[in-house]
């Protein structure tokens, strides 16, 4: 018998109203569920949101919800309303010198909202200057939100945040230490330099722009200079824990495990500066001196302040460095352009993506064609190329469709280089990739059909690209 059924349609604003019914029954994790669906149907609704994030932090998961809220606070173009959002996430997590702060720079912009007297009763404080209270709810805050986004990767963004707080609190040391540091990790060397130039020539001692010049030199590959910058690093003996922190975590990135661990441990024993960055330096400075266990420990008391996948820990990178030198003498040393061509691709594609940094593949990359060298640039300096685009993205489109073998990436390689020498139309890339594989089957039955649907192009398309290859 059919039956004619009439959907219910279940917005946004249903799952949030039986979240509301389920948090009265004290059923939290079903509420959970329900505010996730109604955010996931509306990322726009910060009444969603919120309600999401402060049922994520009851349940457990502060962390999880400061990283959504923080997202989502530079998506919605640092709306001022997210620090009260904040701020009560902060007072769920019982951490009150954020929810306070948090809460006075929501005040700010929202100063008839009298959030600002229930701040004073709920922390039984009482602001005698306020000028100065303001102030350091803004540095405290541009701090912390700047720390989550660069530690997220998410630089320019950090960058873009710092700009929109006070001239007068960029201007202050520890902002510009951080603007020297975004550039230094955006390859914005010459901007970097005159950021700590300035800031050792005001205080040769701040170890944090010493740190942060020594990476520059590092990275720049000025070998004197960099010796001479490291040698004060590895002698100082670090005035603070700050100092002694920041240092550490600047010998790490430098491979300067023991000494790191030297600076760093004794932080972690007395308690001292526990966070993210402080347990990840620690993990890879502990595998790099053979404590392996003891990395492995650090790691997972690390996702506790941040879920980090496994594929990003010391002991995958150690297999992603040994990975990158062995497909640097299998394909970068030989002497076929077209098979160091793939090597760049298969280089690129191992994860993490950063494993090669300081990786010794550098001095092999130097040595190669500048035709290789601006396949480089592309993958890995994001320089805008027509032709090695081309190529890369039907190597994409070939992976995607599940082709990764060698014979049948080299075969693209080559069609497509005689393809473009001979002036043919190259726009359609992915018909021509699945045409590529036709003309090679090795002994395999691709039919037309299969390549088709593979490579998401149409019958009609496929055709024109054989004939394109069929008369080279």
């Amino acid at each position: 018998m059919n039956r004619k059924v009439i959907p219910f349609e279940q917005n946004g604003e249903f799952h949030f109203n039986q979240g509301l019914k389920k948090t009265e029954q004290n059923k939290k994790h079903a509420a959970l569920k329900s505010f996730q669906k109604a955010y996931e149907l509306d990322r726009n609704n910060l009444a969603y949101l919120s309600q999401y994030a402060y049922l994520l932090a009851e349940n457990g998961r502060g962390a999880e919800a400061e990283h959504i809220l923080i997202n989502a606070f530079i998506q919605h173009q640092y709306d001022a309303e997210f620090y009260f959002i904040l701020s009560q996430l902060y007072i769920i997590m019982n951490d009150p010198n954020k929810a306070f702060l948090f809460g006075v720079e929501y005040v700010k912009y929202a100063p008839d909202s009298g959030y600002d007297e229930e701040l004073e009763q709920m922390f039984e404080v009482s602001i005698q200057d306020e000028d100065e209270v303001e102030r350091e709810a803004t540095r405290f805050t541009g701090q912390h939100l700047f720390q989550h986004l660069f530690m997220n990767a998410r630089i320019e963004e950090a960058l873009d945040f710092l700009s929109t707080i006070p001239i007068s609190i960029q201007e202050e040391r520890e902002f510009r230490n951080q603007k020297a540091m975004a550039a230094l990790f955006l390859n914005r060397f010459e901007e970097a330099h005159e950021l700590l130039e300035q800031l050792l020539k005001e205080d040769r001692t701040d170890m944090h722009a010493l740190s942060h010049m020594t990476l520059l030199y590092y990275h720049t590959g000025e070998e004197e200079k960099y010796r001479a910058f490291l040698k004060k690093l590895e002698v100082v003996q670090p005035l603070d824990d700050d100092a002694r922190f920041k240092v550490g975590l600047v010998l790490n990135f430098l491979q300067q495990h023991a000494r790191s661990y030297e600076l760093l441990h004794p932080l972690y024993k007395d308690q001292v500066f526990i966070s993210f960055q402080l347990l990840h330096a620690l993990s890879h400075a502990s595998y790099h001196i053979g404590k392996v266990e003891e990395s492995r420990m650090f790691w997972d008391k690390m996702q506790t302040f941040h879920q980090v996948s496994e594929m990003h820990s010391p002991w995958k990178r150690h297999e992603a460095t040994a990975r990158i030198t062995q497909l640097e003498t299998e394909y970068l040393k030989d002497d076929d352009p077209y098979r160091r061509l793939l090597g760049l691709y298969k280089i690129y594609n191992i994860v993490p993506r950063d494993a090669i940094l300081g990786h010794e593949v550098w001095d092999t990359i130097e040595a190669l064609e500048d035709y290789e060298k601006l396949y480089i640039s592309f993958l890995f300096q994001g320089l805008k190329l027509v032709r090695l685009g081309r190529m890369h993205k039907g190597l994409e489109a070939m992976t995607q469709a599940g082709y990764e073998d060698e014979d049948d990436q080299l075969a693209w390689i080559e069609t497509f280089h005689t393809l473009y020498d001979s002036k043919v139309e190259l726009e359609d890339i992915s018909a021509f990739t699945a045409a590529t594989l036709y003309f090679h089957q090795r002994g395999r039955k691709i039919s037309k059909r299969s390549l088709v649907d593979s490579f998401d192009t149409s019958l009609y398309r496929l055709n024109k690209a054989l004939e394109a290859v069929r008369q080279i």
